[in-house]
């Protein structure tokens, strides 16, 4: 699938499902655990738009590391997405690990998409999408642009299988996505229910993969 079919369904899935949230703001939590350390966090996400069709997304992340009762990583990161119809229009992260704070933006330029970090600036296609489990549900290639480091990454998106994931202590039924760029094969995963949500989403990092399991929902997920 090309990549302006591909993403771009995505996107327009994405806005369609947040508009139709749009009376107020719809909260989802997430827990976040590593392989070695257990639980070490969480993650919200809400939504809401507004008359001009402008729909935000804003996420909070907030993870805590600690060996023998000792903290030895601390990161926070601030997100905010801005979408019309099919199109990203702008993000912005305000990130701190350990202290070191930086700040990551992103925005809809012409034909394109602009990114500026802390050690430059990068141009993407105008169909990307941001590092967000909430659009990484359509199979085919693309461009992702990382809320983290501001990296634009090519990636290919296959899967889409049925699985059965534990949701709290109960199974539910999901299509499981996976996100391969060129260098890191399932980069990232996302299960989606069938009413688009994300109940589970893997991010592979430095010392393993770290989950992100719902755990609230303003609405019983199906």
């Amino acid at each position: 699938m090309k990549h302006t079919s591909a993403f771009g369904a995505a996107a327009l899935v994405l806005a369609c499902a947040l508009q139709a949230q749009a009376k107020s703001p719809q909260v989802y939590s997430y827990a976040i655990t590593h392989p070695a350390y257990g639980a070490i966090g969480a993650f919200s996400r809400s939504s809401s738009s507004d008359s001009d069709g402008l729909v935000r997304a804003d996420a909070h992340l907030r993870i805590v590391v600690r060996v023998l009762g000792v903290v030895v990583r601390r990161e926070t990161s601030d997100q905010t997405e801005v979408w019309r119809g099919q199109r990203l229009i702008s993000f912005r992260s305000l990130n701190s690990t350990n202290g070191k704070a930086s700040t990551i933006s992103g925005e809809a330029s012409g034909a394109g998409f602009s990114v500026t970090t802390p050690s430059g600036n990068e141009t993407g296609p105008a169909e990307i999408v941001a590092s967000d489990p909430w659009s990484l549900n359509r199979l085919g290639s693309g461009s992702v642009g990382s809320v983290r480091t501001g990296k634009i990454s090519a990636v290919q998106v296959t899967g889409g299988e049925v699985e059965t994931v534990r949701l709290n202590g109960a199974p539910q039924s999901a299509r499981h996505f996976h996100v391969n760029t060129l260098a890191q094969p399932n980069k990232w995963e996302v299960w989606i229910d069938a009413s688009g949500v994300p109940i589970k989403f893997r991010s592979l990092e430095t010392g393993g993969a770290i989950d992100f399991t719902l755990t609230a929902a303003p609405e019983p997920v199906h």
